[in-house]
């Protein structure tokens, strides 16, 4: 396994250099927008001045810094630099304003992003000698919202928007798309305009795209670190509106704790993007930052299935489910003869989602792959994995009969935060009901 050395610099100004420039195991990640060798196509902090929202210095070294692990995880191959295929070891300089401040993050953000990728995070802060010049407005959060939320244009987000609505909340809902999601995410903003105005809500769509045709670039398909991307920007939106505005994380339970269904799905098969170990990590590392703004999921103990039977304007939902996407690939459709951008219906989110649909009455999206019940993919190729480890995991499940073994089993993708054992139980149940929502969709 190879270890990158990698110096983040944000302006082409910064002189910073390796300490063994020969290394063949140097990367420079030029973050500047000017740079002609820049390694991301991105402005996030000129996206927020179009809201009049400005960062302080600590908002703006996080910004920066998610941008940097994320352009990082886009442009280092696995394939090419991890331990078999997979798991890579990276050392990593930042610039930021605190030195101090940030020193004392720096073992938390190693290990949360280490639970998040699966990678070996080192990272190193130097000083930014920048002076920044920036003016906090006298009112930030002029139009009066009430919480921040995550909009990808998946089901569960919109299903949070929709709730946040209809409580009379009024959100500013924050997007990170890639060119696939923008559609979808644009026909749900401008169906909830129509159903709620104008003014109940606004958002803000960000895009950031790591340039991996850069020379210096390799290609790596896996976005591990996208989700911190996202949240960052989430709490930067949040912050900049008012220092204890709450962050919305609308994700089921059971696709939060992501529990491995075979013991071969412990690393590349097991994603944990909004897993409560890591969030909760999050909310701790940004307290430690002096931030003030929480992320919530307030669907942690509920099923998808559940999310739409509860969903506050079931009416409204049913007209827009189907164009939601909770696909890990929606752009494959294409290799079904289907137009892109459809739900695939074999990966592990989509039959979760079909699992919910059945659960709450009726399956109205179209899958690329058709009915994955009728047409089951052969169980020998890479796309039938999934369906193929839900029965497998289904199976073991069956065969746990106490709550201390259901207990070691929602562990096996990371350890579970809770404040007593209610809270323990209600992570045990979700996982129990998710996965009974699968079974009877899979046998029905």
């Amino acid at each position: 396994m190879k270890t990158k050395n990698i110096i983040v610099k944000l302006k082409s100004s910064d002189t910073t250099e390796f300490t063994n420039p020969a290394n063949e195991n140097n990367l420079m990640i030029q973050l500047n927008q000017t740079d002609l060798n820049k390694m991301v196509k991105a402005n996030p902090m000129r996206d927020l001045e179009k809201f009049n929202l400005v960062a302080n210095n600590t908002i703006y070294d996080l910004v920066n810094f998610a941008l940097g692990i994320y352009t990082i995880d886009q442009v280092v191959s696995r394939q090419i630099n991890g331990f078999q295929g997979w798991s890579r070891n990276f050392i990593v300089n930042f610039p930021v304003h605190d030195l101090q401040l940030w020193n004392n993050v720096k073992e938390d953000f190693s290990n949360y992003l280490g639970f998040l990728s699966g990678d070996k995070w080192e990272i190193t802060f130097r000083q930014n000698h920048e002076i920044r010049e920036f003016e906090l407005p006298e009112n930030r959060n002029p139009n009066n919202f009430s919480k921040v939320s995550l909009f990808s244009g998946g089901l569960d987000s919109f299903i949070g928007a929709i709730d946040l609505l209809v409580n009379e909340e009024k959100p500013f809902l924050v997007s990170h798309y890639k060119i696939s999601e923008r559609k979808v995410q644009e026909r749900l903003i401008d169906g909830l305009k129509e159903k709620f105005g104008g003014n109940s809500f606004d958002s803000q769509k960000f895009w950031v795209q790591p340039n991996q045709k850069n020379e210096f670039a390799e290609k790596e398909n896996s976005s591990r670190a996208r989700s911190f991307l996202f949240i960052t920007l989430g709490i930067a939106v949040a912050n900049c509106l008012a220092d204890d505005m709450e962050l919305v994380l609308p994700e089921n339970g059971l696709i939060s704790l992501n529990i491995p269904l075979t013991k071969s799905r412990l690393s590349s098969h097991s994603t944990r993007t909004t897993h409560p170990y890591f969030v909760n990590g999050l909310n701790k590392t940004f307290e430690k930052l002096g931030l003030r703004n929480l992320i919530k999921n307030p669907y942690r103990f509920k099923t998808k299935g559940q999310m739409i039977l509860d969903c506050q304007d079931r009416e409204f939902l049913n007209q827009y489910i189907s164009e939601t996407i909770s696909c890990s690939h929606p752009e494959n459709s294409r290799f079904q003869g289907r137009e892109p951008g459809l739900n695939c219906g074999y990966c592990v989110p989509c039959i979760i989602r079909q699992s919910a649909e059945n659960a709450a009455g009726n399956i109205s999206t179209s899958y690329a792959i058709g009915d994955v019940r009728q047409t089951p993919p052969l169980q020998n190729v890479k796309k039938g994995s999934d369906y193929r480890a839900f029965k497998m995991g289904l199976q073991k499940l069956s065969s746990i009969n106490n709550r201390h073994s259901l207990a070691l089993q929602i562990i096996r993708a990371g350890s579970i935060p809770y404040n007593n054992i209610d809270d323990l139980n209600e992570y045990i149940s979700v996982y129990e009901r998710g996965m009974e929502e699968v079974r009877q969709f899979l046998n029905s």
